[in-house]
């Protein structure tokens, strides 16, 4: 099944266009540079490559402090899984209308390849292109620390990487017109939204847990033991509990009187035997030490073998 899905953030877009755009224009003026052919003229070329290669070190900076805020560093983590079933599909499956053999979801953005190939760029070849560069612009100076015999290396090695980032952009630029549709990676790039392969049991899950986030009726998970799993907002609400983590893990019967913790054991025993419970009205001890009442619905939770392994429900409040 396939759903339109937002998928590329507003910086992400921005960071990728400029990023694409200073590329070119420092691979057009390097050139120049190395390969003396006119264009803008030598001396521009020089001052503009200069600029650019500031607002490509600006940008870089930028986008490292963007990955890390927001986690997306994590889509780099290289992985052998697929990764020759990959290799294999751009190959040969691609030229056959063969499946792909992965799924992009907005966790996971890039192929195993892709993965591998977008990780060396950032930690190996953009790196030594803006060391060479720098290396190269600061020899320049008078007072520079460079040798005169490590000139005619840096540039090479320089002019070396910018061929590698061209025959990138090249392969780049074919490979997003591979999808079902010519111009959708380039689109979605452009919009944010991008129509992605969804398994449907993923979606209903993802559904339900938003569901139960948002519900105004407190929602409770425990252990076979007893133990908090999970609880709601609306729950958190109606205990006064300021954050989960000063609930999760402890036992249900902290937040229960002697009587009420008894009278919910001989339900939990029953749910555990496969039973399920509806309008159990019982108290609950709040985190502000108020005793409020609420009707609950205790239902059990099994595994693939049919086994209760945990039990969940709602509470409504019913203080008037």
């Amino acid at each position: 099944m396939k759903k339109n899905t937002y998928i590329y953030r507003s910086f992400e877009r921005f960071w990728h266009w400029s990023q694409a755009l200073v590329i070119f224009f420092l691979a057009l003026t390097g050139f120049e540079i190395h390969f003396g052919f006119e264009l803008f003229g030598f001396k521009n070329s020089i001052d503009w490559h200069n600029i650019a290669g500031w607002a490509f070190f600006v940008l870089i900076v930028f986008a490292v402090f963007w990955h890390f805020v927001t986690g997306e560093w994590k889509q780099y983590i290289p992985t052998t899984k697929l990764i020759g079933a990959q290799i294999n599909y751009y190959i040969f499956g691609i030229f056959k209308g063969a499946p792909h053999p992965t799924h992009k979801t907005i966790y996971n953005k890039f192929n195993p390849l892709q993965r591998m190939i977008y990780l060396g760029l950032k930690i190996l070849v953009i790196p030594v292109q803006v060391f060479t560069g720098f290396a190269f612009l600061y020899y320049l100076y008078p007072d520079s620390i460079w040798h005169t015999q490590g000139l005619e290396l840096t540039a090479l090695i320089h002019t070396f990487g910018a061929f590698v980032l061209m025959a990138f952009v090249i392969a780049h630029v074919y490979l997003t017109t591979t999808g079902d549709k010519p111009t959708e990676s380039i689109m979605a790039m452009l919009t944010g939204w991008e129509e992605i392969d969804v398994d449907e049991e993923d979606e209903r899950k993802e559904h339900m847990a938003k569901t139960v986030e948002e519900s105004v009726a407190g929602y409770y998970r425990i252990s076979s033991c007893g133990n908090y799993l999970d609880v709601n907002q609306a729950w958190l609400d109606m205990y006064k509990c300021d954050d989960k983590i000063n609930i999760l893990g402890k036992h249900y019967s902290i937040a229960r009187s002697k009587d009420d913790f008894y009278k919910l054991e001989e339900f939990m025993g029953k749910v555990l035997e496969g039973e399920s419970f509806n309008g159990v009205t019982t108290n609950r001890t709040c985190f502000d030490g108020k005793v409020r009442q609420h009707a609950l619905s205790i239902n059990p939770v099994y595994n693939d073998e049919g086994k209760v392994i945990e039990i969940e429900g709602f509470i409504i409040d019913i203080n008037m």
